[in-house]
């Protein structure tokens, strides 16, 4: 049996740039492909030189993306339009759909208002997109003759999917970013009972006790009430997923003091 490898190539003792390089019975699989939004040089894409001296096509089977937040997905048009990667790449409809859209916001803030130049272009995104094989939750895609893929639910954000990959007797599932705790937008995590042989997870709060959801929202709400009293309004998500769970949020209490 052969060994079961992991190669970091972004997220690595780090926050952002998810990109982690699966070697699992001769098979190599790109898990994420994200940027990472701190740095304007090279450093917010992965060093994909690391990957046979940047040959891509030849040494990848496939490029999984769990989910549409840009630490995730944001360096994908640059690996297949810059680089010249043209493989398989899956990720879930929602996560599809969703991609293009925070790709040029981003794209849009980078080049068009700070001038930035090495940058992927409209084009690219959505050339990017045509390339891309949706897979749906518990649907299991059989990759090539040895290798297979299947989702599962990760309750993240929208589409966010965790993946057990298979190859063989060998099995690695990748959890991408989840969520065990289900809120008034998604639900908790969930995969079939298995025993794969290396469990990949983030772990960005693992050492962090949190109130409860039912407090966070409790105080998020009495903050906007006394903003609101006092003549002023503004709030902004720091992310797509969670502005959504504050909208669900807004329209729970909203049909409370109507009632």
């Amino acid at each position: 049996m052969s060994k079961i490898q992991v190669t970091p190539l972004g997220a690595g003792q780090d926050v952002g740039r998810s990109c982690i390089l699966l070697t699992i019975g001769g098979k190599n699989v790109m898990l994420d492909c994200g940027m990472h939004m701190g740095f304007n040089d090279d450093r917010r894409f992965p060093d994909f030189s690391f990957i046979a001296q940047g040959n891509l096509n030849q040494h990848l089977s496939c490029v999984i993306i769990s989910h549409f937040h840009l630490d995730h997905c944001g360096a994908l048009p640059y690996m297949t339009e810059m680089v010249g990667y043209n493989g398989p790449i899956y990720m879930t409809m929602p996560t599809k759909a969703i991609c293009p859209i925070l790709l040029e916001d981003y794209r849009r803030i980078t080049v068009d208002k700070k001038g930035e130049t090495n940058f992927f272009t409209s084009t690219m995104v959505k050339d990017c997109m045509k390339k891309v094989t949706t897979v749906g939750l518990h649907e299991t895609v059989q990759v090539d003759d040895e290798l297979e893929i299947k989702a599962y639910y990760a309750g993240h954000v929208l589409g966010a999917a965790m993946f057990l990959i298979k190859v063989g007797s060998q099995s690695v599932v990748y959890t991408g970013d989840f969520n065990t705790t289900p809120d008034r937008h998604l639900g908790a995590a969930w995969i079939d009972k298995c025993r794969p042989d290396l469990l990949i997870t983030e772990s960005t709060y693992a050492t962090t006790i949190r109130d409860s959801k039912r407090c966070r929202e409790r105080d998020f709400l009495t903050k906007v009430h006394d903003c609101v009293e006092k003549g002023k309004g503004f709030n902004t998500g720091v992310c797509f997923g969670t502005s959504t769970r504050n909208v669900h949020s807004f329209r729970n209490i909203l049909g409370k003091n109507e009632s």
